[in-house]
C-alpha cells in the first residue's frame, strides 16, 4: 500500500544505514530541481522518532536521499514522497534497487549491493537458498549458474542476467572486504576478480595498501621475454597454447567460453 503526500522535509530522516553522499550529485540534482522541480518524487515509511523529549510522527527514506539533500540545499520546507507501508526488508529492497538503477556504482559498490540483496532476497524467498553460488570447475570463474535471484534482478534493475551473476559472484568471494576496496586502485572488475583467488591472508596486505592510497594491482604482472620473438612465431605459438587450452577444457568451460567470446565488448569492459 502506498499514498502521495507533500511532507514537510523537518519530518523526513535519513537512516543511518544510508550511502554515503555523492555531493557533486546533490549540486546536479539542485541545480536542476531548482528549473524544473522534482520530477520524481522520493519513497518513504511511517517511522518514530524523537525531538527532544518528545517523540514525534516522522518518515525515513527508502530512496531518495540525494533528491532530499538538494531539496534542503534549496531550503524547500516541503516535498512530494511516496509513503510506502512495508517491513524493513522490503524497504531496504527497494533502496538497494534504487542505488542500482539511477547511479552509477563503483565494481566494489555493485558487488556489495548485489550480495546484500542475494540475502534479503533469500531470506524473502527461503526455498531459493539451495541455489548457491558456483564457481566453474574448469575455468575458475566466478559467474555464478542462472537462478530465480539472477532473473529476478535482471528484471527489475534492467542489467543483464550475466553482470549480476558476476558482480554477486564476487561479492560473494570478497565479503565484507568490499568495503575496504571501493573507490581504491583495487576498484575494477579484473581486481576484484584476481583478489577473490587469494586467500583472505594474502589480498589483506594489498587491500591495505590500496586504502593508504596506493596504485596497487592484485594481478599477476607477465614476464616479458629477453627477446621478442618474431611475430610469425609468436602468432603460431600463442594460437598452439589457446588450442592447448580448449582441447583440455571441459564441454561446461567450453560452453562458458563461447558465452563470453560472444559477448559484446562493451558488455565484457563492464564486467
Amino acid at each position: 500500500m502506498m499514498d502521495i503526500a507533500s511532507i514537510d522535509t523537518g519530518l523526513i530522516y535519513r537512516p543511518p544505514s544510508a550511502r554515503q553522499l555523492d555531493r557533486s550529485r546533490v549540486d546536479e540534482l539542485a541545480r536542476s530541481m531548482a528549473e524544473i522541480g522534482i520530477l520524481s518524487p522520493i519513497h518513504v515509511k511511517r517511522a518514530k522518532h524523537y525531538r527532544g523529549a518528545d517523540q514525534i510522527d516522522a518518515f525515513d527514506i527508502i530512496a531518495g536521499n540525494h533528491r532530499y539533500e538538494a531539496a534542503l540545499v534549496l531550503k524547500w520546507h516541503e516535498l512530494p514522497c511516496v509513503i510506502i507501508d512495508t517491513d524493513a526488508l522490503h524497504a531496504e529492497l527497494i533502496e538497494i534497487d534504487e542505488n542500482l538503477i539511477r547511479h552509477n556504482l563503483t565494481p566494489a559498490q555493485e558487488a556489495a549491493a548485489l550480495t546484500r540483496r542475494k540475502t534479503i532476497y533469500e531470506e524473502l524467498h527461503p526455498e531459493t537458498k539451495a541455489e548457491a553460488f558456483k564457481g566453474n570447475r574448469h575455468t575458475g570463474s566466478l559467474a555464478s549458474e542462472n537462478s530465480a535471484f539472477t532473473s529476478a534482478t535482471a528484471e527489475t534493475t534492467g542489467k543483464s542476467r550475466r553482470s549480476v551473476e558476476i558482480a554477486a559472484a564476487r561479492g560473494a568471494a570478497l565479503g565484507d572486504d568490499l568495503a575496504e576496496i571501493a573507490g581504491t586502485s583495487l576498484d575494477k572488475g579484473v581486481e576484484l576478480d584476481a583478489l577473490a583467488k587469494m586467500k583472505p591472508e594474502q589480498r589483506k596486505p594489498i587491500i591495505d595498501r590500496a586504502k593508504a592510497g596506493e596504485c596497487v594491482s592484485a594481478r599477476k604482472e607477465p614476464k616479458l621475454a629477453a627477446d621478442p620473438l618474431p611475430d610469425v612465431l609468436a602468432s603460431e605459438r600463442q594460437v598452439a597454447r589457446l588450442m592447448d587450452a580448449w582441447n583440455a577444457a571441459g564441454p561446461e568451460a567450453r560452453q562458458e567460453f563461447l558465452l563470453r567470446i560472444d559477448t559484446p565488448v562493451f558488455e565484457r569492459g563492464a564486467a
